[in-house]
């Protein structure tokens, strides 16, 4: 990664405060994400590395060196030890990981603890090698190759504040619909979900809300048949092959004990902020994915930068079947019908605000819809007028299990979203 010349960090981050700032005119708005733009365009810069200039000048104006950490901010200490560490992966995925090892020591003040998805097409895309840093990072984490649900469920009744880095889970059940692996990462995701086991004739709760990173091959055979409620519940991350990358991290590395130090300073005083926005069209468990990441990222004021790493990602982690459920379970939420008509149901889905659907077909709709095994039925209407008329449609029953798999069924809708629901706009919020 090639920053730009140091010099130039103020200029950026006054035109990105002033692309912001409500008090400033229209005008000036404009001729500021002009010149943004074309500082974005010849330095090759992504909207998340603005965001980090733009927020790190601001911490300190006029005081910074590229690349020189301030020594008791958590976030920068983090990000300066990953970047040392000769990973190959975009800006975004190392603002993902510092994050999220930064969660992993004030997780029980959320609801919600996101699974960390790290996947490549095969081996030997340092898959290993980054969850080796995170491991050493990462509060009271337990770096396990495939381990079975039990060594989980006992390891977080021991040690109920640690952090689980699984690595080769290709070979465990996750595609077996009935896998106690998949329980055991689908409840922990959220407070309050225990495993009931019997020992010794007594029933005993283990606990399974703790921070979880997966690491996998998923070949493309296995690639559209990954259990969608673990994926619904991770901030889904593909490693590339890359020659520039190397694994050079042994155990016991004398360069994290010092970070982690800082980190579990910065813990011992951290509050969540009372109120966390998220960038629009980040919606539903989604949200619940990112809203831990966001609130770190105020707090250290780098909630810009989070935020548009939260876009990149999802964006290149689109899933359109996945979306296709979300978008359809909103849709009959503000419609309050238990059917509507394929017309009806194609005609709410091309009026989302910037979503996927212009142009969708019926065929590609029933396509990702008999995936499913749902197919069209004949649904009767009656008009204001009494009129009964009949045509092919889907009935809510029929999309039900399904919802109920991805956990949307959990969320509340937001009727007055839906017809205008806004999807990864590419600009950031101002930290909190």
């Amino acid at each position: 990664m090639i920053w730009p010349p140091e010099a130039l960090w103020s200029r950026i981050a006054a035109l990105w405060n002033t692309h912001g700032s409500p008090s400033a005119s229209a005008s000036e708005r404009a001729k500021a994400f002009t010149a943004l733009q074309q500082i974005r365009t010849d330095f090759d810069l992504s909207d998340t590395q603005l965001a980090y200039i733009a927020e790190y000048e601001n911490l300190s104006p006029g005081s910074r060196i590229i690349h020189r950490e301030r020594a008791e901010n958590a976030f920068e200490v983090v990000l300066g030890v990953l970047g040392d560490m000769k990973l190959a992966m975009p800006f975004e995925h190392f603002i993902v990981d510092t994050t999220w090892i930064l969660h992993s020591y004030v997780f029980p003040q959320f609801l919600h603890t996101p699974r960390l998805l790290i996947w490549s097409r095969g081996s030997g895309f340092g898959k290993t090698a980054r969850l080796s840093c995170i491991d050493a990072l990462a509060n009271n984490s337990r770096y396990m190759v495939a381990p079975s649900p039990p060594v989980l469920y006992h390891q977080l009744k021991a040690n109920p504040q640690t952090t689980l880095v699984l690595d080769d889970m290709e070979h465990g059940e996750l595609w077996n619909r009935q896998s106690l692996l998949r329980q055991v990462i689908d409840a922990g995701h959220r407070q309050g979900a225990p495993i009931p086991r019997v020992i010794k004739h007594e029933v005993v709760y283990f606990p399974t809300f703790a921070p979880l990173a997966l690491g996998l091959i998923i070949d493309r055979d296995r690639q559209y048949k990954f259990p969608p409620q673990i994926l619904t519940r991770s901030i889904i991350l593909e490693m590339k092959k890359s020659a520039a990358g190397e694994d050079e991290i042994f155990p016991n590395d004398p360069r994290f004990a010092p970070v982690r130090a800082v980190i579990s300073r910065w813990a011992a005083s951290f509050q969540r902020p009372k109120i966390i926005s998220l960038p629009r069209g980040i919606v539903t468990r989604c949200a619940n994915n990112w809203r831990v990441l966001a609130g770190i990222g105020d707090v250290l004021g780098y909630g810009a930068t989070l935020r548009a790493a939260a876009v990149a990602v999802e964006a290149a982690s689109f899933d359109p079947e996945l979306r296709l459920y979300e978008d359809l379970y909103q849709v009959f939420e503000c419609r309050q019908e238990s059917a509507l008509w394929i017309g009806e149901i194609m005609q709410a889905l091309g009026e989302i605000e910037d979503g996927p659907w212009g142009s969708l077909t019926n065929d590609m709709l029933y396509s990702m819809l008999w995936r499913k095994g749902i197919d069209r039925k004949t649904v009767w209407k009656t008009s204001r007028d009494g009129t009964r008329r009949s045509n092919k449609g889907i009935y809510r029953k029929q999309l039900e299990p399904v919802w109920r798999e991805l956990g949307y069924e959990a969320q509340q809708a937001q009727p007055s979203k839906i017809i205008r629901l806004p999807r990864h706009k590419s600009g950031t919020e101002g930290a909190q």
